[in-house]
C-alpha cells in the first residue's frame, strides 16, 4: 500500500519536545495556510493556495519551503492581506522535480536562527529520507509509516547538524570499537568494506563523506526490497 509522506508540521508534531524549532509548530489563535505547487518540465511554475489561514502576522514575513519529488532551488514568498495568505509567488523555479512538491507555510518565527532547528533543515532531511533510504512496503498503516518517516528523517536532521557544527575540521565517529575508563579515551571502527575501497576509505574521512556513504550503502551492498504483507493462520 502508498502511504502519504508526512509534513513538516507532522515532524514537528511527533518531535514537540526534542528540537529547539526556530518556527512554531502551532500558535493559539492562528489558522495555517496551505499551498499546492504544480510544475512544468520539472521547474516549479506556480503555487495555489488551498487554505488562506487566519490570524497571521501583517507585518511578520512568513517563509515558504518547497520541498520532496527529488528537485532542489525552488522558492517562494507568501504575501498576507487580514491575517489570511492571499498569494504565494515563485521567486525561482528550481530544477529536477520528478512530481508537484510539497508546499509548508510557516506560522510565525525566524527560519534565519542558526542557533535553532529550520523548517529548511527539516526539508532536507526529508529529501535524503525520501530519495535514499526510506521505502512505504514496511509499514502496516499510515500511522506506522508516518512515525518510521519521520524517525528517519531526524536521524538526518542530527546528523547534518552535527556536521554543521564540526565544519572543516569534522571527522566522521563510526561505531564504537573500543573504551578506556582510564583518560577517558574512544576508538571507533570503520567497516572493512569501506576502510579496503581506496575510493570510499577517503569518503570515511568526514562526516560529510560517511553520511553519503550511508544514504548509499544499501546500493553499494545490493539491492533488497521489503514488502508489507498480512498472514493468514
Amino acid at each position: 500500500m502508498a502511504y502519504l509522506l508526512p509534513s513538516i508540521a507532522d515532524f514537528k508534531a511527533q518531535f514537540a519536545r526534542d528540537f529547539p524549532f526556530a518556527t512554531p509548530a502551532a500558535v493559539l489563535g492562528v489558522v495555517g495556510a496551505t499551498a499546492t505547487a504544480s510544475i512544468n518540465a520539472g521547474a516549479v511554475s506556480g503555487i495555489a493556495v488551498n487554505t488562506p489561514g487566519s490570524g497571521l502576522s501583517n507585518t511578520t514575513p512568513l517563509s515558504v519551503v518547497i520541498y520532496g519529488s527529488g528537485g532542489v532551488g525552488a522558492l517562494a514568498s507568501a504575501t498576507v492581506v487580514s491575517g489570511a495568505v492571499t498569494l504565494v509567488t515563485v521567486s525561482a523555479a528550481g530544477y529536477g522535480y520528478v512530481t508537484a512538491p510539497r508546499v509548508y507555510i510557516a506560522l510565525g518565527g525566524d527560519n534565519t536562527n542558526p542557533e535553532k532547528v529550520s523548517d529548511f533543515d527539516i526539508a532536507r532531511a526529508f529529501n535524503a529520507a525520501e530519495s535514499f533510504n526510506m521505502t512505504r512496503n514496511l509499514s502496516g498503516s499510515q500511522a506506522a509509516f508516518t512515525y518510521a518517516y519521520d524517525l528517519l528523517a531526524a536521524h538526518y536532521l542530527c546528523e547534518t547538524l552535527q556536521a554543521s557544527n564540526t565544519g572543516l575540521g569534522g571527522k566522521a565517529e563510526w561505531l564504537t570499537n573500543s573504551k578506556a575508563v582510564g583518560s577517558v579515551s574512544e576508538s571507533y571502527q570503520i567497516p572493512p568494506r569501506v576502510l579496503n575501497s581506496p575510493f570510499l576509505s577517503k569518503l570515511s574521512r568526514t562526516t560529510y563523506g560517511a553520511q553519503f556513504l550511508e544514504l548509499f550503502s544499501a546500493q553499494l551492498i545490493g539491492n533488497m526490497q521489503s514488502f508489507y504483507r498480512p498472514t493468514t493462520p
